[in-house]
């Protein structure tokens, strides 16, 4: 009987430790969703954030990608795009904002607002960056560090919009 419940519960521990299978899906059609997702700081007592990111296809920006991220809370219907900023050689993708959460007016001025470096990993948190052209496969993990914190400093719309820290799971491939 020992060895049985040993070699069983070796298998589980082997089979835990191994990381998930990637979604196939195309960039443009990924959703991810906070693995963190409780810790969102703009929800409140017993309200739970329905957040998720998706890039969508936009050449009418400056980001260096012909994509903008979409950062979204569902429950509330706000969402916000950034574009990316992508310096060729060692430099590192950052994301500034082209499309605030909430109506403002007539203009937006990116002075002062959210801005987040942006990694994408696969599915061993190696870091990885969707090729620039044609028809990129989604990473299964992004981050975008320090952007709750700029929006929680930023205090717009009563912290409305603070998005969960941490790292993003791709959790659905869009039709």
């Amino acid at each position: 009987m020992f060895p049985t419940k040993f070699i069983a519960t070796a298998l589980v521990a082997a089979l835990a430790a191994t990381p998930a299978a990637a979604l196939d899906c195309p960039l443009l059609r990924a959703v991810y969703t906070a693995i963190d997702a409780d810790d969102d700081w703009s929800a409140g007592d017993g309200e739970t954030n329905a957040w998720e990111i998706t890039h969508v296809a936009r050449s009418d920006t400056e980001s260096d990608r012909p994509w903008v991220i979409r950062l979204a809370e569902n429950r509330q219907k706000l969402s916000a795009e950034f574009a990316v900023a992508h310096p060729p050689g060692f430099g590192v993708a950052h994301i500034f904002m082209v499309k605030p959460p909430t109506p403002i007016g007539k203009r937006f001025d990116p002075t002062g607002a959210p801005t987040a470096t942006l990694y994408y990993f696969d599915e061993t948190l190696r870091r990885v960056d969707p090729d620039a052209e044609g028809v990129p496969k989604a990473p299964p993990h992004l981050q975008l560090p320090g952007l709750s914190k700029a929006f929680w400093d930023q205090k717009r719309d009563g912290r409305r919009f603070v998005p969960p820290d941490g790292i993003w799971k791709l959790t659905a491939c869009r039709p």
